[in-house]
């Protein structure tokens, strides 16, 4: 059985139709890199998986299946009991969704204490020591660092660390590299296939870049205009695939000195 199932669903905001008939199922440990051009569905998909739609957004066909249950029936409690501890999310800027006011230690504790009843220094150590685990430098140094006073490389990583803190079973990723410099994207992308190899962790991640859907992916999924375009595995979605809108999106990967890179 897969660990999601996302089951021939329309996302709708209102009358207008934005994402239609998309199936993706991910099983346990895999990833899974949803491609494609700006507004063509990405994002919408995996918010909808963790029941994050904005501005009235809503799932009006099909169903949602994580671990053999239902997704889009969720109360409040429900969601607040999965999201965290089972489903976590990191967002294309991590330092953009903390309170730029706040330390980011106070911010970590805070999200700690929503998900388990301890004191507010042992929240505070718990999560300096997942910090470390991330394998980020000088962990006190950041917990007493607002989230401006970091490089957005730093930002990503502690968003990561923060969705990391009760080993979810599924991480889902938006364009987590997208604003980051190429070293920067290499080290973001090297932890979070560490994430899936030591934690087990299923991972969608939604990105542009083909270069890095290549790299980290099992199973791709090709979007335009709100539908599946395309999806395989990586080796037949890069090499083998006979949609002519998926070797165009290849084709546009740059060339240095004659190779390819992906």
């Amino acid at each position: 059985m897969a660990l999601l199932d996302i089951k021939d669903i329309d996302v709708s905001y209102g009358k207008q139709l934005t994402v239609k008939d998309c199936s993706i199922e991910l099983g346990e440990g895999r990833i899974c890199s949803v491609v494609g051009e700006s507004g063509s569905g990405k994002t919408t998909v995996i918010r909808a998986v963790l029941g994050l739609l904005p501005g009235g957004g809503k799932v009006t066909k099909g169903d949602i299946v994580y671990d053999g249950r239902s997704l889009l029936n969720l109360n409040k409690k429900e969601w607040r009991a999965l999201r965290g501890h089972d489903i976590s999310m990191i967002f294309q800027d991590s330092g953009a969704m903390m309170n730029q006011t706040r330390l980011i230690g106070a911010s970590f504790a805070e999200c700690i204490r929503t998900h388990e009843n301890t004191s507010k220094a042992d929240a505070w150590k718990k999560g300096a020591e997942m910090l470390s685990r991330m394998r980020l430098p000088d962990p006190e140094r950041i917990m007493h660092s607002y989230p401006f006073q970091l490089s957005g490389g730093m930002r990503q990583r502690v968003g990561i660390a923060m969705g990391m803190t009760y080993q979810p079973k599924l991480l889902l990723a938006d364009e987590p590299t997208s604003a980051l410099d190429v070293t920067t994207q290499a080290q973001i992308v090297r932890q979070m296939m560490t994430l899936r190899d030591e934690y087990g962790t299923s991972i969608i991640i939604v990105t542009h870049d083909i270069g890095v859907a290549a790299y980290m992916a099992d199973h791709v999924v090709v979007m335009k205009d709100g539908r599946i375009e395309d999806q395989g595995d990586r080796d037949h979605i890069l090499n083998h695939s006979e949609n002519e809108y998926t070797r165009r999106l290849i084709a546009a990967v740059p060339s240095l000195g004659g190779k390819r890179y992906v």
